[in-house]
């Protein structure tokens, strides 16, 4: 008996090295977060299409057939390789919405379009340019559509949006799934909509969650996916040097009570 208990003692400091704070692991706590919980939970139903904001970034391509007087109007292809799929391509090949909301485009001028939807900047642009050259078309596309997914995903970071709709679990999905330690009760959605951002709360467990307007993610979303408290417990953590330091200290102390 007298060998166990340092055995035992032993054996609770290694417990203790190897036991995770879940509170230091955990992002956005504080009296911020807890004052939204009344919104959190709160699905709602209706749907609402991403509205232009100041610092977006818009391509916009026009074409008719008159190609050489269209030509005018787009920008040059060469400065970016044909490529806008690459953040340098889209830098260089974007319209910046300034904090006024608006754009300057080639021969046209200031168009303002803060508060517009994709559809209806295109229904303006045209507009526009058909005081310039008939029987055209333009093409309206949002370049900084990317999302940010961190936390208890295996392998976190900034995804851009090529399709025109990319629910939360899609975008999981891009981030390699969640781990074993993911809280799946808890995913946050994070989510600028003006000056004020919006911390959602989302049980990708509930199936209601397919009804909500946060279920389809909005450029510039990021999802935080919590860790539960199993993680506060890993086996895994625990320093290998020192388990065999136990192993071998308990041998010890076992054969020295037999010789005893």
């Amino acid at each position: 008996m007298k060998a166990i208990k340092p055995l035992f003692f032993l054996f609770l400091v290694v417990s203790m090295s190897s036991c995770i704070s879940l509170k230091k692991s955990i992002y956005l706590q504080g009296d911020f977060a807890k004052e939204l919980e009344k919104i959190e939970n709160a699905y709602e139903i209706k749907e609402s299409e991403y509205l232009i904001k100041p610092n977006d970034n818009l391509y916009i391509r026009v074409t008719s057939t008159d190609e050489r007087t269209s030509r005018f109007f787009n920008f040059d292809s060469s400065t970016t390789n044909g490529r806008i799929d690459n953040p340098m391509g889209a830098a260089l090949a974007g319209y910046r919405v300034d904090l006024d909301g608006s754009i300057h485009f080639p021969f046209i001028g200031k168009i303002y379009i803060e508060g517009l939807t994709l559809a209806e900047v295109q229904e303006k642009m045209q507009l526009a340019v058909s005081k310039y050259l008939e029987d055209n078309s333009v093409d309206v596309k949002l370049l900084n559509d990317n999302i940010s997914i961190i936390g208890e995903v295996k392998a976190p970071g900034r995804f851009l949006l090529y399709a025109e709709e990319v629910n939360i679990l899609e975008a999981i999905s891009m981030a390699g799934d969640m781990t074993d330690f993911a809280d799946r009760k808890t995913v946050r959605l994070i989510r600028k909509d003006g000056d004020i951002p919006q911390i959602i709360k989302i049980n990708t467990l509930d199936e209601n969650i397919m009804f909500s307007s946060y279920f389809y993610l909005r450029p510039g979303d990021i999802v935080y996916v919590p860790p539960r408290r199993l993680k506060a417990w890993q086996l895994s953590s625990i320093p290998l040097n020192l388990t065999l330091t136990v192993l071998n200290t308990a041998i010890l102390l076992y054969t020295v009570s037999l010789v005893n």
